[in-house]
């Protein structure tokens, strides 16, 4: 957390708690056969397991294309053509931009090599079946997902 102060439009100078970190990517993968990569892992916020689209930070000095597949195959073991469909802000007291990607005709390439503290089981769900699981709660990743059925007109 970093505190900084700022001049609101109103005039008042007040000081907020501002969260950095590094950017990330999270990919909205579709199979050949039309299907929806996500993974179930256990993380340490939540304290349990939720869905994720595969994705992580972006390592200097790979781009956030460059992350994407690397993400995509690492935690999935897939690969397809991947293209960035859009962007966001983490939230609005964090500096921190989150990317999308998109990737079409994915094929398994080989297993998985999650890193030592990740803990993934990937699944292939259907375009509407990630949908409700978004409205469930149980998903992080919600806002990059919707960008990413968006941008493959499966909204």
């Amino acid at each position: 957390m970093v505190e900084a102060q700022f001049r609101l439009p109103s005039g008042v100078v007040d000081t907020f708690s501002l969260r950095e970190d590094r950017p990330s990517v999270a990919v909205l993968a579709l199979t050949k056969d039309g299907l929806v990569l996500v993974t179930r892992q256990f993380r340490p916020g939540p304290g349990r397991f939720v869905f994720e689209l595969p994705g992580g930070y972006v390592v200097e000095p790979e781009t956030p294309l460059d992350a994407a597949r690397r993400e995509l195959l690492e935690e999935t073991g897939y690969r397809g053509d991947v293209v960035l469909a859009g962007h966001c802000y983490s939230d609005s007291y964090s500096s921190s931009v989150k990317y999308c990607a998109i990737a079409r005709d994915c094929v398994l390439r080989r297993l998985p090599s999650p890193d030592a503290t990740e803990f993934i089981e990937v699944l292939a769900v259907t375009p509407s079946d990630l949908r409700r699981l978004l409205r469930t709660g149980d998903v992080t990743d919600v806002d990059l997902a919707y960008l990413g059925l968006e941008a493959l007109g499966l909204l």
